[in-house]
């Protein structure tokens, strides 16, 4: 596997498409046929990658089931979105290989990555180097940030997102994600994403609280290349047929 030239799934889609949606789905959040069915309905209305992960995944025996159901059921790229080692999968075509850069814990900005490496390698599934950014949106801290034990960016703190962001980018990472996490109460704020697209010339992703197709549009117009939608992937099709809708109007009008 040659990484140097595998590693732009993302950099493709945009040749393609000027946004992107990718629907998340989380495999403790319900049986692995179910997340099939979720995630071919969500191709059906013009998702353009399937994500497999959460915060809590802990088998890797789960993980691989549900992306053999994805499999069976849809086309487009099945990435994994890992909190752990555990969480990687030798059925899966990509994974976001990404460090959680505002976390103070070794596990998650060098140890599990380290422990993952391997297994990407040997079992040839395609890295996409990710800066992974969690912003604090919440009144009461997500799980994520229970977790992590977080350098804490609240949404004020454009600066210091913008750091790390520049940071991902001088690594040499191949994306930038800014993320309010599993059931947050508000996204990432808009001026946060324009800031951090501003500063950067690799893409930005944006999720978590993303709970309106207007929410998704402000986003992308901040400048936004991808906007991730999990918990409303798995409990309201209605809102992801219109959220993806919106998107899809977007990535077919003239580039910025």
């Amino acid at each position: 596997m040659h990484i140097a030239t595998l590693m732009d799934l993302i950099h493709e889609l945009l040749k393609e498409f000027s946004c992107l949606h990718f629907s998340l789905i989380d495999p403790e959040n319900q049986t692995s046929q179910k997340a099939g069915e979720h995630a071919h309905v969500c191709q059906q209305y013009g998702t353009h990658a399937i994500m497999v992960g959460g915060s809590t995944v802990s088998k890797r025996q789960k993980v691989h089931d549900t992306v053999k159901e994805i499999k069976k059921k849809v086309h487009i790229p099945v990435i994994l979105f890992p909190n752990s080692a555990v969480a990687i999968s030798r059925n899966a075509d990509y994974v976001f290989f990404m460090e959680l850069l505002n976390s103070l814990e070794y596990k998650y900005r060098g140890g599990e990555q380290l422990e993952g490496a391997l297994l990407i390698k040997k079992w040839g599934i395609i890295p996409i180097s990710m800066g992974y950014i969690v912003v604090s949106t919440s009144t009461k801290p997500t799980t994520l940030e229970k977790r992590g034990r977080l350098d804490a960016i609240h949404q004020k703190d454009i600066e210091k997102a913008v750091k790390y962001a520049v940071y991902a980018e001088m690594r040499g990472m191949s994306c930038v994600y800014l993320e309010a996490g599993s059931n947050a109460e508000y996204p990432v704020a808009t001026n946060m994403v324009h800031a951090v697209s501003t500063a950067i010339d690799i893409p930005v992703i944006v999720g978590g609280g993303i709970k309106t197709a207007d929410m998704a549009q402000e986003k992308i117009d901040a400048g936004a290349r991808a906007i991730v939608n999990g918990t409303a992937t798995e409990k309201n099709m209605k809102l992801i047929k219109e959220i993806i809708g919106r998107i899809g109007h977007a990535s077919h009008s003239p580039q910025k």
